[in-house]
């Protein structure tokens, strides 16, 4: 008896043992079945509404619009990883179970509803089992990524927003906030059609503002097309449109202002392409208004011109274009100023200058009248030059500031001067000295100087000086002629002509 006594003893420490390590051993099973387990939650829906549930605040994500059901905003809330959800809860066939799986890489979880006969749909989110720490941290680092990116796209200065396929606004950053539901609904509405999908496009469009007398503001506007929603960005083009338009103002003024000048205009961009022109162009160039209109390229331009003889025939076509191009770069320096000869008889002055932003300008002139005056000019002076050329008296032109400004062949000859002495540069001092060398009297000359510089020459002066010659005698006179200009005549006598000719003669 005592030793079964000891026994039950020894036994019974070695059974509570036992039974702690069973009890153990079975709660740990049940430990990991329970980490193994999905992770659940559900939705019980009478009709459209959520009548209850067991997802804690996470469906504040559903948003509280008073004018959408509980199913729809439920579908917003799982339609980035279920988008094939009905659209109503009617969908559903009573007794029928359907399973929807996550339509995101890696993502295993699926949502099963079940709708009663009684109209009550019970709805069964599963999710992967609990993940690891790697995964876990690997979960946070991508949610932390996001939300800086997120942070960002809150920030920016442009209004950025994202609108389902019915138009409403899902997701909008802060700067979109700022914009009216309408204005927002009539971006888009001005993009029709609306692009495809994975389609981006990018228009400018303009919404009407409420007050009176405010600008209209511009926006380009780009929408990519998703699967399930529209991407929208928005940037506020005012001021750039505000500035086209002030421009274009502008060029158009610029165009009434020269419309009236004779002078041709061509004003290239800095893409080198035909600006804006006049009509004094078309009249000095003959080149069609059609052409012109078309903004056709600079050297386009000038092979018209060629073509047309409107500009001088170059020397070599192997060069044309770097010709072209040498006369571009000259215009933007500000350098180049051409006479051209038409094979008509005209002729024209081209200058080119600079415009700011990179842009040049031509300028046309016909100068055809002024070319043909200047020649008849210098035609006419060739014939006043050989005229007093054969007279005999030697006849010289002193300007205002006492400068020679003409003297004939006899003039040059009786006082020993060269025939290729720059006359601009010989002065009353220069001249005198050439006379009092030639015809030595101090007195007359320096009388003479004196006359001259004090502007005492008011009416014909004439004076008489005898030669070194036997019964030679210089006549010379002195004649205002206006402007403050004197002309010296020097003649010699008839008998020291006469006298001279026979010693030519023999």
């Amino acid at each position: 008896m005592t030793e079964l006594l000891l026994l039950a003893g020894a036994a019974f420490p070695v059974s509570l043992a036992a039974l702690w390590l069973l009890g153990a051993v079975s709660s740990r099973r049940h430990a990991l079945e329970d980490q193994v387990r999905p992770v659940e939650c559900h939705f019980l829906f009478r009709g459209d509404t959520l009548v209850d549930h067991d997802a804690g605040d996470f469906l504040a994500g559903c948003g509280s619009d008073p004018d959408r059901g509980d199913w729809d905003r439920l579908r917003d809330w799982l339609g980035f990883r279920f988008p094939d959800l009905p659209p109503s809860p009617a969908a559903l066939m009573p007794g029928e179970v359907l399973r929807f799986h996550s339509h995101l890489a890696e993502d295993y979880a699926y949502l099963d509803a079940r709708a009663s006969s009684r109209g009550a749909v019970r709805l069964r989110l599963c999710e992967d089992p609990t993940p690891s720490a790697a995964q876990l941290n690997q979960i946070r680092r991508s949610l932390h990524a996001a939300d800086a990116a997120l942070q960002v796209m809150r920030a920016a200065p442009y209004p950025a927003w994202i609108s389902d396929e019915a138009g409403v606004t899902v997701w909008e950053n802060t700067a979109a906030t700022a914009l009216p539901d309408t204005s927002k609904a009539r971006m888009i509405a001005k993009l029709s059609p609306s692009p495809d999908a994975g389609e981006t496009v990018t228009r400018r469009v303009s919404v009407p503002v409420c007050g009176a007398g405010e600008m209209e503001p511009w926006f380009d506007v780009t929408v990519e097309r998703k699967p399930d929603c529209l991407l929208v960005f928005a940037t506020d083009v005012s001021a750039l449109v505000a500035a086209e338009n002030a421009q274009q103002g502008f060029v158009s003024t610029l165009g009434k202002t020269f419309a009236d000048l004779p002078t041709g205009l061509a004003v290239f961009d800095r893409a080198k392409t035909l600006a804006t022109f006049n009509p004094a162009l078309i009249d000095l160039t003959g080149l069609p208004v059609e052409f012109l209109s078309t903004r056709p390229e600079i050297v386009t331009f000038f092979d018209m011109l060629r073509d047309r003889q409107v500009m001088p025939e170059p020397k070599n076509y192997a060069s044309w274009r770097s010709q072209i191009n040498e006369m571009v770069s000259a215009a933007h320096g500000g350098h180049y100023r051409e006479m051209w000869s038409l094979v008509n008889g005209q002729s024209y002055r081209v200058t080119g200058r600079p415009h700011p932003d990179g842009a040049v300008a031509f300028l046309f002139e016909d100068i055809t009248v002024a070319i043909s005056e200047t020649r008849q000019h210098r035609g006419e002076l060739a014939l006043r030059d050989a005229l007093m050329d054969h007279v005999d008296a030697g006849i010289a032109v002193l300007s205002r500031d006492r400068r020679v400004l003409f003297c004939n062949r006899t003039f040059r000859t009786d006082l020993e001067l060269s025939a290729d002495a720059l006359l601009a540069e010989m002065s009353l001092s220069d001249v005198m000295q050439a006379c009092e060398a030639r015809f030595p009297d101090s007195d007359l000359w320096s009388d003479i100087t004196r006359r001259i510089t004090s502007n005492a020459v008011r009416d014909p002066v004439t004076e008489s000086i005898s030669l070194n010659d036997p019964g030679a005698h210089l006549d010379l006179q002195l004649a205002p002629l206006g402007q403050g200009r004197v002309m010296l005549s020097l003649h010699r006598r008839a008998t020291d002509v006469a006298a001279r000719e026979r010693q030519h003669t023999g």
